[in-house]
């Protein structure tokens, strides 16, 4: 199970096919589509409300998954034979391919309703991708869990496999053995161990014990695998939530500063325009002390001037 090679599962689209219609002469008329086809836009709400849905919809259906994945690790571990252990491998395989699918295309989903700061509607969006996302990490949690505790059940299965076909092999060696598959490595000390067997084991339990051994062997390694994979998935979507957290916070808080600043600017502009308004009372005030002072000098000037000349 790899998170990287496998394809982004999509839903497919509607197909919209030309319809024939008879007309007269035989000919075939048809009915053309417009050329610009109308597209899920996630900057529409309505358009971003159904994603989250289909979002849910695939990690209700990767849960399923998961809960088939126990039930057939389960029966897994009790197979009566080979043939029955190898039929459930094959389809505990599919099903964990087609989870990692799933949870691929969550992924992708997920990233691209990523909240913005061009989103009029950040505070919906913000609650509905914490959501999404938190339940989505959730699954993965449960599902590395599972792995986990299946990878621990192979690791006892492997032990018990080893000691029936090499009853004289160490406990050292058993966890040596058991710490390589784990790691990922080549089963190297398997081997060794099943060659060390003596030429009556050997001829009593043959190839079909060290097949069993190797396969066991192989689990456990993709197990190792598959768990680290759910680990690495699980820190992209924590890191992506809680960065988008950050920026969200950044935006809100721009927000704020840029309200701050308007009920500022609109305080000192009420403030500039009562400044005004009283500059301009005062230059009508001096103007009618100027224009009384003007009267009162033309006032005294008649009443000096007159008189005079009156008297002459």
């Amino acid at each position: 199970m790899s998170v990287d090679r496998l394809a982004e599962l999509s839903r497919p689209d509607p197909v919209h096919n030309p319809v024939p219609t008879s007309s007269g002469g035989g000919g075939g008329v048809y009915e053309m589509r417009p050329l610009l086809a109308t597209q899920s836009d996630p900057n529409s709400m309505k358009d971003f409300l159904d994603e989250v849905s289909h979002i849910q919809e695939t990690i209700r259906n990767i849960n399923e998954n998961i809960s088939r994945i126990q039930d057939k690790q389960s029966s897994m571990l009790q197979a009566a034979d080979g043939r029955e252990e190898s039929r459930i491998r094959a389809e505990l395989d599919d099903l964990n391919a087609d989870t990692q699918r799933k949870m691929e295309h969550v992924k992708h989903k997920i990233k691209e309703i990523e909240p913005t700061s061009r989103h009029s509607d950040l505070a919906v969006r913000k609650n509905q991708f914490a959501n999404v996302t938190k339940s989505f990490l959730d699954t993965i949690s449960r599902h590395r869990q599972v792995a986990v505790d299946f990878q621990k059940a192979e690791s006892r299965q492997y032990e018990r496999q080893i000691r029936v076909v090499n009853p004289n092999a160490t406990p050292e060696e058993i966890q040596q053995a058991i710490a390589q598959a784990e790691e990922g490595r080549p089963a190297v000390f398997s081997q060794q161990l099943m060659q060390s067997m003596t030429n009556e084991q050997r001829r009593y339990d043959g190839r079909q014990a060290l097949d069993a051994v190797q396969e066991r062997h192989e689990d456990i390694r993709r197990l190792a695998r598959s768990v680290e994979e759910l680990s690495n998935l699980f820190t992209e979507m924590q890191f992506l939530l809680e960065n988008q957290g950050k920026v969200l916070a950044q935006i809100e808080e721009s927000s704020y500063q840029v309200t701050q600043d308007l009920e500022k600017g609109n305080g000192e502009l009420t403030q500039a325009v009562t400044l005004a308004r009283s500059t301009r009372k005062k230059k009508w005030i001096c103007f009618g002390i100027f224009v009384a002072i003007i009267i009162i000098v033309v006032i005294v000037v008649v009443t000096q001037v007159v008189p005079k000349n009156q008297s002459n």
